[in-house]
């Protein structure tokens, strides 16, 4: 922020309070509830591990709840300036108290347990106390790492559940290590590790802004009125751009953080620095300026993200990069931007053939992307276009339609695909508060695909994914396979920046829900989303992550259903069902499947681990031979051949990167059970 920055603060409050006020779909009422549900949901936002703050912050501030209310009508910031002012003075302790901790041996042979259950865990008392949490925590993380290191030199497996680990950081020191290196050396060495993560991570947070702050404290309001409505700092706003539309003007290169560094985590094919062939991964950028007349600004130390705010622009114009070569040495490189485009956001395709020969096509679209106004951007409707048409020279005997985790994008192009599928008519209605509906229709009587089709769903296939999946199920035009139901978020939502009169990103923006989405029968995808024909259960199934477990979501409601002409190409829905159920019935591994999902969210009920080593080591042992059961799942590969379509074939010759990229896709989708089945409804598809 500005050195004005309480009255920039308290202008974005009172601008974003005004219209939410006029503009949103359901506004909410600003009074003592209000004030309590801010209140908490801000303490958790800023410390959810209750790790920072102490009980007599908490007290103090508590004072304030339910003065919240007042002080958002008001646009006082003075609870909102006492915790940031706070919470950075916490931060500086905990650092002091973790570097103390680690800066001597931990015995491992107490009797004592570190507690995971954070929403019912309290407050420390004091300063004691809270150096003593810290102390337990660290001491939980040396213990992880002195396992680790003692499975390394067993050879043992990690659990079959758990998540590919990343490069081992410890690789190195590992091969130090031998059978007999005292216990004492090994501690030493786990604890140093955990104080260089530690440090690392401490270096992070303590360059957290307080605009950062200030946008927690606006969305623990905003999220009141519904859980879509989201105050947009300038920043933030501009990274919602990019993943809306998969573009971005910079030198195509993506960093991460590496104590301090912004170093080359990967650069994109075709991208300026790609083109240019002197950066490398691993490369460290130390100096930045704008073009070679610019002074060149040191980033190392800066966030990571006002590093990548330096090196990205507008395309044509320069950067010039000092860099630090993996050999020590130093280089400056120049760069002219470019518009860079992420594949992964963008429709592909590729062909599945079964036992028989038979060639089934499948389209996954990770989101319903739009360009934002940006120059020669891509549409998800004219690309899945393309890829039907290249699919149908395959001779697919049917297609599968995949919007798995794809949570929405834009209107107009749900529509649009839609209308790729049936003939035309009328795709979803949408209200406004005071009752105004607008129907969307498909105008356009060209199909473009009209075989067996099949759409899988899964929780976190939300609003743009639910509408279009709606209208293939009450059109009858395709078969929804997944999880019992989708994700329920069947509202609309806008974008509008807080300086109106200037238009300025300068006070950011807010997306605040406008409208409700209904089906063309009428009903709402709010909360209840679109049940799925043929349902099976998934890793989010015992998940409380859809729409419903939020209290602050709006209901669910229905309007008059529309008339509609239904797919002509009728199928026996029933038909498909009953077959579907013989033959999941009883399916050995759909029912494991199932106990593996049940026992990942039992693990939520563990409140405790042992910080003894001996005694952890008896509980990691008792839950690995409960995973055993499971390692069957891993196994698991059908019975398909999937391969890329013609035009990838082509593109991969040259491009080693999107190669890898489709054949990591095809390694997913090979050990995937649910496109058996989807593959399976297709069949019986007549």
């Amino acid at each position: 922020m500005l050195d004005n920055g309480d009255d920039k603060e308290k202008l974005i409050v009172k601008n974003t309070r005004n219209t939410l006020t006029y503009l949103h779909y359901k506004p909410a009422t600003i009074d003592d509830k209000f004030s309590e549900n801010v209140f908490n949901k801000y303490l958790e936002f800023i410390d959810p591990s209750k790790r920072f703050l102490l009980q007599s912050d908490y007290d103090l501030f508590k004072k304030d709840y339910h003065n919240l209310d007042d002080y958002y009508k008001t646009e006082n910031l003075s609870f909102y300036n006492s915790t940031v002012d706070t919470i950075y003075k916490r931060i500086e302790e905990a650092e002091k108290y973790s570097m103390e901790v680690l800066s001597k041996p931990i015995d491992f042979n107490k009797k004592e347990n570190f507690s995971i259950d954070y929403k019912t865990s309290k407050y420390a008392k004091d300063k004691t106390e809270a150096k003593d949490l810290w102390r337990k925590y660290l001491k939980y993380n040396v213990m992880l790492e002195i396992i680790s290191l003692q499975d390394e030199l067993k050879g043992d497996k990690k659990d079959s559940l758990a998540k590919k680990a990343p490069k081992d950081p410890l690789a190195d020191v590992k091969k130090k290590i031998q059978k007999d290196t005292p216990f004492p050396e090994v501690e030493k060495i786990a604890r140093e590790e955990t104080k260089d993560l530690i440090s690392d991570y401490f270096r992070r947070i303590k360059q957290t802004k307080r605009e950062n702050y200030f946008s927690i404290y606006m969305n623990a309001i905003t999220e009141q009125y519904d859980p879509h409505t989201t105050y947009f700092s300038p920043t933030s706003k501009e990274d919602f751009e990019f993943e809306m539309s998969g573009q971005l003007e910079g030198i195509g290169a993506k960093l991460q953080d590496k104590k301090g560094y912004a170093t080359i985590a990967e650069l994109v094919i075709g991208g300026p620095a790609w083109k240019d062939g002197k950066l490398e991964v691993g490369d460290q950028i130390i100096k930045v300026a704008q073009g070679k007349k610019g002074e060149a600004k040191n980033i190392v130390g800066m966030l990571l993200s006002d590093a990548i705010r330096l090196i990205r622009g507008k395309k044509g114009t320069e950067v010039v990069l000092t860099v630090k070569k993996k050999d020590g040495s130093q280089q400056t490189i120049s760069l002219i931007r470019d518009v860079i485009e992420y594949d992964e956001v963008f429709a592909r395709s590729s062909v599945i053939t079964d036992e028989k020969g038979d060639k089934y096509g499948m389209i996954y679209l990770p989101e319903f992307y739009t360009p934002l106004g940006k120059d020669n951007g891509r549409y998800p409707s004219e690309d899945i276009k393309k890829e039907i048409e290249i699919l149908k020279k395959e001779n697919i005997k049917g297609l599968i339609f995949d919007v798995r985790n794809n949570g929405g994008g834009s209107l107009e192009e749900v529509i649009k695909i839609s209308g790729l599928f049936i003939n035309q008519g009328p795709v979803v209605q949408v209200r406004r508060s005071d009752g105004m509906l607008k129907i969307h229709e498909d105008k356009d009587p060209a199909i473009s695909y009209d075989g067996p089709l099949v759409v899988m769903v899964n929780e976190l296939s939300a609003s743009a994914s639910e509408i279009f999946a709606a209208a293939m199920q009450d059109y009858g035009r395709a078969v929804i396979v997944g999880s019992p139901q989708t994700f329920g978020k069947g509202t609309v939502q806008t974008i509008l920046p807080l300086d109106r009169q200037s238009g300025s990103d300068e006070y950011g923006a807010v997306k605040l829900t406008i409208q409700k989405f209904y089906r063309v029968n009428g009903g709402s995808t709010q909360l209840k989303g679109v049940q799925s024909d043929i349902s099976m259960v998934d890793q989010y199934t015992y998940e409380d992550i859809n729409e419903g477990a939020r209290p602050e979501a709006l209901n669910w409601d229905q309007i008059k259903p529309l008339v509609i002409a239904k797919w002509p190409k009728s199928f026996d829905l029933e038909k498909i069902k009953a077959n579907s159920k013989a033959r999941l019935a009883n399916n050995a591994h759909l029912n494991l499947m199932n106990d593996s999902y049940k026992f990942i969210k039992s693990l939520e009920d563990v409140k405790e681990i042992p910080l003894n080593l001996e005694d952890y080591k008896v509980y990691r042992k008792t839950r690995e031979d409960k995973i055993k059961k499971f390692e069957a799942l891993d196994k698991y590969k059908n019975s398909f051949k999937i391969s890329m379509n013609q035009n990838d074939l082509v593109t991969t010759k040259t491009d080693t990167v999107l190669k890898a990229k489709r054949n990591n896709w095809f390694k997913g989708l090979q050990k995937d059970f649910y496109l058996n089945e989807a593959v399976n409804v297709l069949r019986d598809i007549k």
